[in-house]
C-alpha cells in the first residue's frame, strides 16, 4: 500500500483518526433498553443498571495500563485490537439470555475501549506533532466526535429497540468498519514512554486526588440521570415506553455546551466551576421535585448534560498549574479514572441514596445529589476565600 494512501494531510486519514472517538462514551447508548432487559431477565434495578456501567471498571484498568500494551503491540495495533474487542463485547448481549454472560461481555467491551481511550488523543499528538494548527483543530473536533457518536448510536439503538431489546446491541457492529478504516488510512507511529512521565523526583500535588473525587461525583451524577431516566419514564407511559430518542438529545446539548466552554471560561475564569455545579444542582432539583410533571423532569434530564462539559475541562485546564509537568500525564489519567469510577458506581450510589431518602420514588436520589453538591460548593467557596486571604 503506497505511503500516499496514508498521507496525514488527507481528509480520509483525519476522519479515520477522529472516528475512533465515536465509540468512547457509547456504553450508555443502550440505556433505553434497560427496562425491557430488566423485565426479560427478571433482575433487580441495580443489576440492570450495572449492565450500563460495568464497562467503566475495565475501561479504568486499561486506561492505566494502556502504555504497557502499546509497548508490546505498538500504538496503531493497540487501537485496532481495542476496537475489535469493543465490537465483540458490545454485540454479544444480543445473543444470550444469561445475565452473567452479558455482564462479562460488557467488561470485554470496556477493556477494548480502555485500550485506546487515551490513545485517541495521543495518536493526534504523534501524527500531527509537526503541524500544531492541525493538531489543535483535530483535538477540538475529537471531543465533539464522542458526543456525536453517543447521540447517533443512542438514536439508532432506540430505533432497533422497536424490534426488540436484543437488537439495540447491534449498534456496536460500528466498531469493525471503524477498525478497518483506521487500519487502512492511518500511518503507524512510534511512541516511547517519555522520561518526564516516569520521573519520580517530583511529587504530584495531592490536591489532584481531591479533583479525582470531584470527577467521580460529577460524572456519577450526570450518568445517574441517563441510567435512571428510562425507568422514570416508564412510570409515566408504561413499561414499553422507548426513552432512547430523549436520551439521544443529551449528547447534542453537551456538544453545544462544550463549544461555548471556552467563551464562558474566558469571561468567568474559576467561576465557571461554580456555574457548572449550580446547573447540576438545578438539574437534580427539577428531576427530584417533578412530581408527575414529565416536562419538568425532562428539563432536568437535559440540563444534566451541561455541567460535565464545563467542570471537567476546567479541571484539565488547571492541572498544569497545580502539579509539576513530570506528573501531569498521571494526573490527567487519574481524572479519567475518576470519570470512569463515577460511571461504574452509579447503580450503587443510586441504591444508597435511595435508602437514605425519605421517599421510595425512583427520582428521590437526585435530591440527595443536590444536597451533596450544595454542601460541596459551600466548602469550596469557603476554602477559596481562605486561600485568598492567606495569600493577601
Amino acid at each position: 500500500m503506497s505511503s500516499s494512501f496514508k498521507n496525514p494531510s488527507s481528509l480520509m486519514t483525519k476522519f479515520a483518526i477522529l472516528s475512533i472517538s465515536l465509540l468512547l462514551i457509547s456504553s450508555n447508548s443502550i440505556n433505553g433498553a434497560l427496562p425491557q432487559i430488566k423485565n426479560a431477565l427478571d433482575i433487580s434495578q441495580t443489576q440492570v443498571e450495572t449492565l450500563s456501567t460495568i464497562s467503566a471498571v475495565s475501561v479504568t484498568i486499561f486506561v492505566l495500563f494502556s502504555n504497557l500494551v502499546v509497548n508490546k503491540l505498538g500504538m496503531k495495533r493497540t487501537i485496532v485490537v481495542g476496537l475489535i474487542l469493543a465490537g465483540i463485547g458490545g454485540i454479544l448481549p444480543a445473543f444470550t439470555n444469561s445475565y452473567m454472560a452479558m455482564l462479562i461481555s460488557r467488561i470485554i467491551m470496556g477493556a477494548g475501549l480502555g485500550m485506546y481511550n487515551s490513545l485517541a488523543v495521543t495518536i493526534i499528538n504523534r501524527v500531527y506533532e509537526d503541524n500544531k494548527s492541525t493538531e489543535a483543530t483535530l483535538l477540538g473536533i475529537r471531543g465533539s466526535m464522542e458526543q456525536i457518536g453517543q447521540a447517533v448510536l443512542t438514536f439508532i439503538a432506540g430505533l432497533l429497540l422497536n424490534i426488540g431489546w436484543r437488537y439495540s446491541f447491534i449498534i456496536y457492529l460500528a466498531a469493525f468498519p471503524i477498525a478497518i478504516l483506521f487500519a487502512m488510512f492511518v500511518p503507524d507511529v512510534k511512541t516511547d514512554v517519555e522520561k518526564a512521565e516516569s520521573n519520580t523526583s517530583e511529587r504530584m500535588n495531592p490536591v489532584v486526588y481531591l479533583w479525582m473525587l470531584f470527577a467521580i461525583l460529577i460524572n456519577s451524577n450526570a450518568n445517574a440521570v441517563s441510567v435512571r431516566f428510562p425507568s422514570l419514564a416508564t412510570t409515566y407511559f408504561g413499561d414499553d415506553f422507548n426513552a432512547s430518542n430523549y436520551l439521544a438529545v443529551i449528547p447534542l446539548i453537551a456538544i453545544i455546551s462544550g463549544f461555548v466552554f471556552g467563551s464562558i471560561f474566558r469571561r468567568l475564569g474559576s467561576k465557571t466551576l461554580y456555574l457548572g455545579i449550580t446547573v447540576l444542582i438545578i438539574s437534580n432539583l427539577f428531576i427530584s421535585l417533578s412530581d408527575g410533571n414529565f416536562v419538568f423532569m425532562l428539563l432536568g434530564v437535559f440540563l444534566s448534560s451541561v455541567p460535565g462539559t464545563w467542570c471537567l475541562p476546567y479541571i484539565f485546564s488547571i492541572l498544569g498549574r497545580i502539579t509539576p509537568k513530570s506528573t501531569q500525564t498521571f494526573a490527567n489519567s487519574l481524572i479519567f479514572v475518576g470519570c470512569n469510577l463515577g460511571l461504574f458506581m452509579v447503580p450503587y450510589i443510586l441504591n444508597v441514596f435511595q435508602r437514605i431518602s425519605p421517599s421510595n420514588d425512583l427520582s428521590s436520589p437526585f435530591l440527595i445529589y443536590a444536597i451533596v453538591l450544595v454542601v460541596l460548593m459551600v466548602i469550596m467557596f469557603i476554602g477559596s476565600r481562605a486561600k485568598k486571604n492567606t495569600n493577601e
